[in-house]
C-alpha cells in the first residue's frame, strides 16, 4: 500500500514538473491498462458463459451410492468445450428455506473433480455428507451446488 502511494506521489510530482513528457506517457499507460482490463473482463465473461452451460444436480441417494457416501452429484457439460478441474461448494437447506445448514466452522464443503468432461458428456460421483448444524437430518435436506467453477480447454 505504501509503495502504491509513493509511486502515485512520484507520478504527480513528475507530471507537474515535466508535463510535456509525462502527459503522453501517462496516456499510453492508461490506454494499456484499459486494454488489459478489457481483455481480462472479456475472458472472465466468456468463462462465466461456459460455466453456465454446466448443468448440475445433487441428491441424497444412499441406495445408489457406496456406503458412507450418500450424496450423488451429476454434472452435464452442455458447452462446446471440454471442462477440466470442476470445483463447487455444497449447500444444504431445509425445503422452502434458504439458510445453509452446512457447518462451515468445520469445513467449507468445497469439492472438485479433476476428470475432464467432454462436450455433451455427463459425470457423476458420490460424496459424504459434510458436517451439518445440530438438529439437521441429511435425508430431509435439499442440496445445491454453489460457486460452480471450471477450467476449459481451448
Amino acid at each position: 500500500m505504501a509503495l502504491g502511494i509513493a509511486l502515485f506521489l512520484i507520478w504527480v510530482v513528475l507530471l507537474l514538473r515535466f508535463p510535456r513528457i509525462m502527459l503522453p506517457i501517462s496516456g499510453a499507460v492508461a490506454a494499456l491498462a484499459l486494454l488489459v482490463a478489457a481483455a481480462l473482463g472479456l475472458r472472465h465473461w466468456y468463462t462465466g458463459n461456459l460455466v453456465d452451460h454446466l448443468h448440475t444436480s445433487v441428491a441424497f441417494q444412499p441406495d445408489d451410492c457406496a456406503f458412507g457416501k450418500p450424496l450423488r452429484v451429476l454434472i452435464e457439460n452442455r458447452s462446446d468445450r471440454t471442462a477440466t478441474l470442476i470445483r463447487w461448494q455444497l449447500t444444504a437447506t431445509q425445503p422452502d428455506y434458504n439458510t445453509n445448514l452446512v457447518d462451515i466452522g468445520i469445513t467449507d464443503a468445497t469439492y472438485q473433480t479433476e476428470q475432464a468432461l467432454p462436450p455433451g458428456q455427463q459425470w457423476q460421483g458420490c460424496y459424504r455428507v459434510p458436517p451439518l448444524r445440530s438438529g439437521a437430518h441429511a435425508a430431509d435436506l435439499d442440496y445445491r451446488l454453489d460457486r460452480l467453477n471450471a477450467d476449459f480447454q481451448d
